[in-house]
């Protein structure tokens, strides 16, 4: 019977060991030839950067990078005022980098800055908020899935530097979006491990609790090979990317001039609305439809959200990690939400809910919505224009010198 259970026991533990060593061989080789950093990727909102870690760890490494955090407004890329094209050549001594895209709400930054262990601590860091945000019931589980990352979501249970609290509000909402998510039709099969986990992190149960344990050895794996995967689908990236030199010296920025500039790209690229708003999604998304959209936001509101405590963990991240972020207060387009019926009473409420929960956590805020019926600051329905990036501008070169 010894004698069986060895012939048995052996070959099938070598196996494990050439299996270990293999995948431990691999993961050094990936890890030893990574590229380093380059300034080009910062200026594309890359998927990569929302679904892993290794980006944004890599960025926020650089000493002359400063990132911002938004969501679908970081694709308005032409504009010459967007902070991709503005700070082009690290015209004012610094990188920007573009992290996030369409429906990257508060929740999904906030589990991004949580998963970055130390390399966020102390770093400078742009926060963009977006008003449609705002819904009943905060983001969707469908745009959330979308964006989910596992592979984050692992990290910040690891980090022993986050309090119970964020961890236990995170899991929380994760386990509850993931249950919302398998409910919709034709909806993607996910990760049941991890919506274990986040349901025993959330709310703690005896079973739960050994469940837990004996997923341990399995939950640590797969971090290992999160991290492995997504440093191979970075690295083309990466190699096919460039750097740009920092001037000697920054050139003295004639904010007037530039001003000046702005109204005239505007003009030039607005010409067949009366919004103020680019040709093509004006003609895309309006256009012969406009007199449907007349009063259709007539029940719209914002006073109620989950956005808003999504927003407040996001500010509880930033405190826990040591980061004072500039954080900016988007408008919506006042003319525009006049014609569809969210009147200015509505919209009042929601601007000054966000500032007092930016108050309520000391946060350093750029406040735009007293520009809301201002021209070209909005280049369509909802994002930020050519006088709108503008004043972004303007706002993180006095951040980064910290004036």
């Amino acid at each position: 019977m010894k004698q069986a259970a060895k012939q048995v026991f052996l070959p099938a533990a070598a196996m494990l060991l050439v299996i270990s060593l293999i995948f431990l061989g691999t993961g050094a080789a990936i890890t030893g030839t990574m590229p380093p950093w380059r300034d080009s990727v910062g200026n594309v909102n890359h998927t990569e950067k929302i679904t892993g870690t290794y980006l944004v760890e890599q960025s926020a490494s650089q000493e002359d990078t400063l990132l911002l955090f938004g969501s679908s407004e970081l694709r308005t890329t032409e504009n010459s005022t967007h902070p991709a094209n503005f700070f082009a050549g690290k015209r004012a001594g610094f990188q920007v980098d573009l992290i996030g895209r369409g429906s990257c709400q508060s929740l999904i930054h906030a589990l991004q800055i949580a998963a970055s262990g130390e390399a966020l601590g102390g770093k400078k860091v742009v926060l963009i908020t977006s008003p449609q945000s705002y819904v009943k019931g905060g983001i969707a589980p469908d745009l959330f899935m979308a964006n989910f990352s596992p592979q984050g979501y692992l990290e910040l249970l690891a980090d022993d530097t986050l309090s119970d609290e964020v961890k236990t509000y995170l899991s929380r909402r994760v386990a509850e979006l993931l249950e919302e998510y398998q409910a919709l039709p034709d909806a993607a099969p996910v990760d049941l491990s991890i919506a274990a986990l986040a349901e025993h992190t959330a709310d703690p149960t005896i079973v739960s609790t050994v469940r837990d344990a004996l997923l341990a050895p399995y939950y640590g794996f797969s971090r290992w090979l999160f991290d492995l995967k997504d440093k191979v689908s970075v690295r083309e990236l990466l190699a096919a990317g460039e750097d740009f030199p920092t001037p000697k010296e920054s050139p003295v920025i004639d904010w007037a001039a530039e001003e000046k500039s702005a109204i005239a790209e505007g003009k030039a690229m607005s010409g067949n609305n009366d919004f103020w708003m680019l040709d093509d999604y004006y003609t895309t998304y309006i256009g012969s439809r406009l007199e449907r959209q007349k009063d259709r936001d007539a029940d719209l509101s914002y006073s109620v959200s989950k956005e808003y405590d999504d927003l407040r963990i996001l500010f509880t991240i930033c405190r826990e990690k040591g980061i004072e972020p500039l954080f900016v207060h988007v408008p919506l387009h006042g003319k525009w939400s006049d014609y569809t019926g969210f009147t200015a009473g509505r919209r009042a409420e929601y601007y000054e809910n966000v500032r007092e929960i930016a108050a309520e956590y000391g946060v350093r805020t750029l406040d735009l919505t007293g520009h809301e019926y201002e021209e070209y600051f909005m280049c369509d329905t909802m994002h930020l224009g050519w006088k709108g990036w503008l004043a972004v501008d303007q706002a993180l070169i006095d951040y980064y010198y910290d004036r």
